[in-house]
């Protein structure tokens, strides 16, 4: 991400380094990555996983984990629960409590514009499992064999780095390692 004036001051800014810019009233604004959450759901065999179909750009028909970014003031936690209200419709008592996956600096592309994006993966089961009734930027979401996901399907680098990592997690017996 390019930035061009202060956003405090409304002078121009040089870029330092990485993501360091600073303008002439000596303000640092830094161009850090947005937060963003994902969440897996794992079936109780450990084999299957359901994964949403995105249904808006970038990257519209790829399949993704359910989430999205924070709103400001909003934790990762609190995050993924309102994503998965608004994507499944689907309530903190409907999934055992989240557990941290791994997390992954990546790109979203954005209007042509790539930005920085830092993603935190949970990962949780359902504690009945509900019919998927999907909503928000999701078009559908469909369970897939965890050992039969084609890497090239997932909408991003995040998203393959937790989906290995719950290959990783748990074993061919289908139990936590």
């Amino acid at each position: 991400m390019e930035m061009i004036f202060c956003r405090r001051c409304g002078k121009p800014l040089s870029h330092l380094h990485d993501h360091v810019y600073r303008c002439p009233n000596d303000h640092t604004i830094y161009a850090n990555q947005s937060p963003s959450v994902g969440i897996f759901f794992v079936s109780l065999d450990n084999q299957k996983v359901p994964l949403a179909t995105r249904g808006i750009e970038p990257h519209k028909g790829m399949l993704d984990a359910f989430g999205g970014f924070l709103d400001a003031k909003e934790s990762f936690e609190d995050a993924a629960a309102r994503e998965l209200r608004e994507e499944l419709h689907l309530n903190p008592e409907d999934y055992q409590p989240l557990v941290y996956l791994t997390s992954e600096y990546d790109f979203y592309p954005y209007q042509d514009e790539p930005l920085p994006v830092i993603s935190v993966l949970f990962w949780t089961r359902f504690n009945a499992q509900p019919p998927l009734h999907v909503a928000d930027d999701v078009s559908s979401a469909d369970w897939y064999e965890l050992s039969n996901i084609d890497p090239n399907r997932l909408h991003a680098n995040d998203i393959r780095k937790g989906i290995r990592q719950l290959h990783q997690l748990f074993n061919e017996e289908g139990t936590v390692t």
